[in-house]
């Protein structure tokens, strides 16, 4: 179909002089972005377009345990990882997560260790906290969206979420973000 349609457009632009049919009218619609290819955007279009798709997801995905998620068609349920590997799925933008458990998540990409480093698109980790749990367990897992804030499928009550980095809970728990965009 592709090639179809390059050869009516091609010889739609030749004959133009002779039929009177400009570039813009033979040429199909524009494209938007989340139709381009991955290999011809840029770093940073990449980053966008996967904060993009992240923030169009709010009021699309429940929270779910990982033995309940449902992810290949709307309305998505998913956990925070499930999340994430979401975004980048439908984001297309060349990245596949390897996984969808944020532990395995953690060992993709280039490990950043400071807040003050991160990029729109990194992936942020969190550890759990408690009883039985340490800093040392990765325990959540969100995508920095800039301006110190992350979005992030946090739990049944709040499902996909907009949160500032800045607060005490987050800052206390952050263990290191992962660059999966390059």
């Amino acid at each position: 179909m592709k090639r179809l349609m390059k050869i009516v457009l091609t010889s739609a632009l030749a004959l133009s002089p002779v039929i009177g049919v400009s570039a813009a009218s033979a040429a199909p619609a524009a494209t938007n972005i989340t139709s381009t290819k991955a290999s011809t955007l840029s770093v940073a279009a990449k980053r966008d377009k996967v904060v993009q798709t992240a923030l169009s997801l709010q009021g699309k995905v429940q929270y779910v345990p990982w033995t309940q998620r449902q992810e290949a068609h709307a309305p998505y349920k998913t956990d925070c990882s499930g999340f994430t590997a979401l975004v980048y799925k439908l984001a297309n933008i060349g990245v596949t997560l390897v996984d969808r458990d944020d532990d395995h998540q953690a060992q993709v990409g280039q490990k950043i260790t400071s807040y003050s480093n991160l990029q729109k698109g990194d992936l942020i980790f969190f550890g759990n906290m408690g009883s039985s749990k340490s800093l040392k367990d990765v325990g959540h897992v969100g995508i920095y969206i800039g301006n110190g804030k992350m979005i992030h499928n946090i739990n049944s009550k709040s499902d996909v979420k907009i949160t500032d980095l800045n607060s005490s809970y987050y800052k206390s728990r952050f263990m290191f973000a992962r660059r999966v965009i390059k």
